[in-house]
């Protein structure tokens, strides 16, 4: 499978940090890797998008961190990662947001992207509650990193991939509002999500 910013940015740490180690930790994120993705190798194509490029990736850095640190500090680091790729695409999303007026397409691009990247077919299940007149309001009542996180008994790991929508999304514009206030990650019954245009 090709390198991942998770996969990268964990080799990274292993270098830097623990350099007569990082061989035996490379080798056992390789290995841990293959095997989540051997586990879920009947996903559907759409769920693969987030399971290779994130979740699973994810999930083999924070246990492999745990040999040689302990396990805040392992979910910590790896919150680091995420954090790291979520403030490089703030910066990509709002440039192109100084051209007047453009900032009024956004609620209308999540609605697109939720129907398409974040779809059933992906392992998400959405409730639109608002859709239209520059607001875009859904409920995610189901949602793959959540449940796979769960099932890989690192719930706590979820939080990282939540964080990184708030690090992405909020302040893109003056008048943009992201707001939500549970997340499934954090322990709630949902997701809810909200990019409306103040008016």
């Amino acid at each position: 499978m090709k390198e991942t910013y998770l996969s990268r940015d964990f080799r990274e740490t292993a270098a830097q940090c623990f350099p007569s180690q990082a061989k035996e930790l490379n080798a056992f994120f390789d290995a841990r890797l293959s095997v989540l993705l051997a586990e879920n190798a009947d996903a559907s194509k759409e769920k693969q998008y987030h399971l290779k490029r994130q979740i699973l990736p994810g999930i083999a850095a924070y246990e492999t961190l745990q040999r040689v640190m302990p396990k805040e500090e392992a979910l910590q680091t790896v919150h680091g990662y995420v954090e790291e790729l979520a403030r490089t695409s703030h910066k990509q999303l709002a440039a192109p947001l100084h051209i007047p007026g453009l900032y009024r397409l956004v609620p209308g691009v999540f609605v697109k992207s939720t129907r398409s990247v974040f779809g059933q077919a992906a392992g998400f299940d959405s409730k639109e509650l608002q859709v239209g007149n520059g607001i875009w309001r859904v409920d995610m009542m189901k949602c793959p990193y959540h449940d796979t996180c769960v099932a890989y008994g690192c719930p706590e790991l979820c939080c990282c991939f939540c964080d990184s929508d708030d690090i992405s999304y909020t302040g893109l514009h003056p008048k943009l509002i992201w707001h939500r206030t549970k997340t499934l990650g954090r322990g709630d019954a949902r997701c809810d999500f909200c990019m409306k245009i103040m008016k």
